[in-house]
């Protein structure tokens, strides 16, 4: 065997070993995971599960039902792992994020676990005084669903013009 090919052989295998080794720690999503799937959860999220949010927090908000607190917890915790996972699947394929842009997808999902932890505050019975003294915690409430609406209005109103400077 020529001794020159050997250093030339083992170089080989290891470019071949670094190939496989990076292949095998790449970071896999699973196959439902689309640009169209993740558009399709972010248009459902900002539409009907903003209204529902809004209607819940000004209307039927009361920390008396427990029930419906769980329930809104378990919403946005639910929505907030599926858009994370999205958001993970769009930067990881290089095609953005999930909201209009990386600082505002933080954003959104900052607001989104504060509002969660709030209401999981309201449902373990954290006391919130009025001015009374009275136990209320609506205001409280309403404070993080308006910020988590501003930076989600912010994204829809940026993904309008966007559409509307596309289709010019």
């Amino acid at each position: 065997m020529d001794t020159r090919t050997f250093p030339i052989q083992r170089a080989f295998w290891f470019l071949c070993l670094l190939m496989v080794s990076g292949i095998s720690n790449a970071k896999t999503h699973p196959s439902y995971l689309t640009p169209e799937y993740c558009d399709s959860l972010v248009e459902q999220f900002v539409g009907s599960g903003m209204r529902s949010l809004d209607k819940y927090v000004n209307e039927h908000f009361n920390p008396v039902y427990p029930g419906g607190i769980r329930n809104t917890i378990q919403f946005l915790e639910q929505r907030s792992a599926w858009l994370k996972e999205c958001d993970d699947y769009l930067n990881d394929t290089a095609q953005g994020s999930v909201f209009y842009s990386g600082k505002i997808s933080r954003e959104i999902f900052t607001a989104m676990d504060a509002l969660a932890k709030e209401l999981q505050h309201v449902r373990e019975g954290v006391e919130y005084p009025d001015d009374t003294g009275n136990n209320n915690p609506a205001p409280f409430i309403q404070r993080r669903y308006e910020t988590l609406a501003q930076l989600v209005d912010r994204h829809h109103t940026r993904m309008l013009m966007k559409k509307q400077f596309r289709n010019l």
